[in-house]
């Protein structure tokens, strides 16, 4: 996708920012522990998008990143590390982690994996249930 579009916020994401992923944008960001300035951390994942990795959405360390001795496994698991740590130590806050299977229909999309990365911030009615659901216990 980079080669396509040259776009800096792709660079960022796969921290290739700054030649040390130390350095990276996201890196950085991982460290400032905003995080932990909410009541509550609802975190949405499925595994249906190809967009976002089910680990990365639900903020975890899958098999392959703990197993990852190379510098930029390393700093995955610190970035993970950096995000959770302070939420959990934080009583206060609650982090809640919820895996969504969409009925999707058989498109393109469906296929590359697109339809689920955007089926929760392009549908009202599956963000009116979820909370009516789950997540409406967490603002009253």
């Amino acid at each position: 996708m980079q080669k396509w579009k040259k776009s800096s916020s792709l660079l960022q994401l796969a921290l290739r920012d700054h030649p040390d992923p130390r350095q990276s944008f996201m890196y950085k960001l991982s460290k400032t522990g905003q995080l932990q300035h909410f009541k509550h951390v609802l975190l949405c994942a499925s595994s249906q998008d190809r967009y976002v990795p089910i680990h990365s959405a639900r903020i975890e360390l899958c098999k392959a990143a703990y197993k990852d001795n190379t510098l930029l496994g390393l700093v995955y698991q610190e970035m993970v590390h950096h995000l959770i740590d302070p939420l959990i130590r934080k009583r206060s806050v609650t982090l809640a982690r919820y895996d969504v299977h969409h009925a999707l229909p058989h498109t393109a999309n469906t296929l590359i994996g697109r339809a689920a990365h955007i089926a929760v911030l392009d549908s009202e009615l599956f963000i009116e249930k979820f909370l009516t659901v789950t997540g409406l216990k967490y603002f009253r």
